[in-house]
């Protein structure tokens, strides 16, 4: 089965929103990685995953008796962990690890460009939501008092308290 044209774009241009939601809140957090490059890494998963999936049809033949489209989307992961493993660093200044949800936003971001390429919408749709989630979950548990504070969110926990 091939796409359309127009399923191509629709699926990219949805890429493209959901990298940029959420690289938005990274450049919020004043974080490394941002509405570029969550977007790019949102829209470029996207484009292996169609051609992952739908990109070999013309192959279904003879000509090739061992086929596996998963193997793109494995080098998408694996990519993107030598990508995410880049934004991870120790701030000697401070003693703590900096960079580490950065790095799993930017991994999120490149399963959501998977589920995309795959046509999952509403799967992407609920799992933007749970990332939203889990990005003020630290705040959300500091505000109804369960955590004192989070090392993630400490910062900006004690710049909101002081408002």
């Amino acid at each position: 089965m091939l796409l359309s044209h127009k399923e191509i774009i629709i699926r990219l241009f949805v890429a493209l929103l959901v990298g940029a939601v959420l690289g938005i809140e990274r450049t919020k957090a004043r974080k490394p990685a941002g509405v570029r490059t969550h977007a790019l890494v949102c829209i470029t998963s996207t484009m292996i995953s169609i051609i992952s999936a739908y990109g070999f049809g013309e192959f279904g033949d003879h000509r090739v008796i061992s086929m596996d489209p998963a193997r793109l989307i494995v080098g998408i992961i694996t990519g993107i962990g030598f990508l995410g493993a880049g934004i991870i660093w120790k701030d000697t200044s401070r003693g703590d690890v900096r960079g580490l949800t950065t790095a799993a936003n930017i991994w999120a971001s490149a399963a959501l460009g998977i589920a995309i390429g795959l046509g999952h919408y509403f799967l992407v749709l609920c799992t933007v939501m749970a990332i939203f989630i889990a990005l003020r979950l630290g705040v959300i548990l500091v505000n109804i008092g369960l955590i004192k504070y989070d090392m993630e969110d400490r910062k900006r926990v004690l710049d909101s308290s002081r408002d």
